[in-house]
């Protein structure tokens, strides 16, 4: 009958790994975030402020979207860029290290409060309330995709500098004719200590616009290839810098395309 013995342990175990695998499916605490697949990626142009108290609400909101939380359909297909403007705070000092860029961004979209936003340019997301953003970037996925954009990267660590080349591919007719290409460097986790409104390490900051506030023209044809040198400063950490491309029209304020891609990767 001892032979009966190492059965019925086996038997148990067998069990026991049954129930325990039945009770954690039926555990809605489980659930993975799997990004659903879009049509193409967005842009969210966000302003903010470090003396701005309703900013942080919004800041929570776009951190979250940041770090793939699930926010919306597919949070890794948001890019974010924030800058900072002089309302309600002139002292910013993310404001200051590069007033002509943060306010020329600014006063190309008329932002003259904090916090706005702008989604694929044309599309102000007004008052802050995140089932309202939501719903529009989730209804932007879906939108028309014009352009398809593969970034490369020559980066030089011994110099912080390197070459970024954007392959442009049209893929529906672009209705504009008036078209600017912005290169853009954001960093991640950029120490604000003194941040008075206590958003002390702000993600997706702008740091400098390689191709200028207003960025450069463009002309479209089937396959475009563009590249443009750049420079990390010293007291930007290098690791946490990325570079961004998107292609809007003047006018309209639309935006065509968006991509970006790690400094070093």
């Amino acid at each position: 009958m001892n032979y009966l013995k190492p059965i019925l342990i086996i038997f148990i175990a067998f069990l026991s790994l049954f129930f325990i695998s039945c009770e954690s499916n039926d555990n809605p605490t489980d659930s993975v975030y799997i990004p659903r697949a879009v049509n193409k990626k967005v842009l969210i142009e966000f302003f903010t402020n470090a003396g701005c108290n309703p900013c942080i609400a919004a800041h929570n909101y776009l951190d979250q979207i940041h770090e793939a939380a699930g926010i919306t359909y597919n949070d890794t297909s948001v890019i974010i860029i924030s800058y900072h403007t002089k309302y309600p705070f002139i002292f910013d000092s993310l404001y200051r290290a590069n007033i002509e860029h943060n306010q020329g961004r600014a006063d190309y979209y008329g932002v003259n409060y904090t916090p706005q936003a702008r989604l694929n340019g044309d599309i102000n997301l007004a008052n802050f309330s995140s089932s309202d953003w939501t719903a529009q970037i989730n209804y932007a996925f879906f939108t028309t995709k014009y352009l398809d954009i593969f970034l490369g990267n020559d980066f030089n660590n011994l110099t912080d500098s390197g070459t970024v080349t954007a392959v442009i591919n049209t893929v529906n007719t672009i209705p504009a004719n008036d078209l600017v290409i912005h290169f853009v460097i954001t960093e991640n986790n950029v120490p604000y200590i003194t941040a008075p409104n206590g958003i002390k390490y702000p993600d997706d900051v702008m740091r400098f616009m390689i191709t200028g506030k207003d960025g450069e023209p463009l002309s479209l044809g089937g396959n475009t290839t563009i590249s443009k040198r750049y420079h990390i400063r010293p007291n930007w950490n290098t690791d946490e810098c990325y570079l961004n491309v998107f292609i809007q029209s003047t006018s309209t304020k639309q935006i065509f395309g968006v991509e970006k891609i790690k400094v070093r990767r």
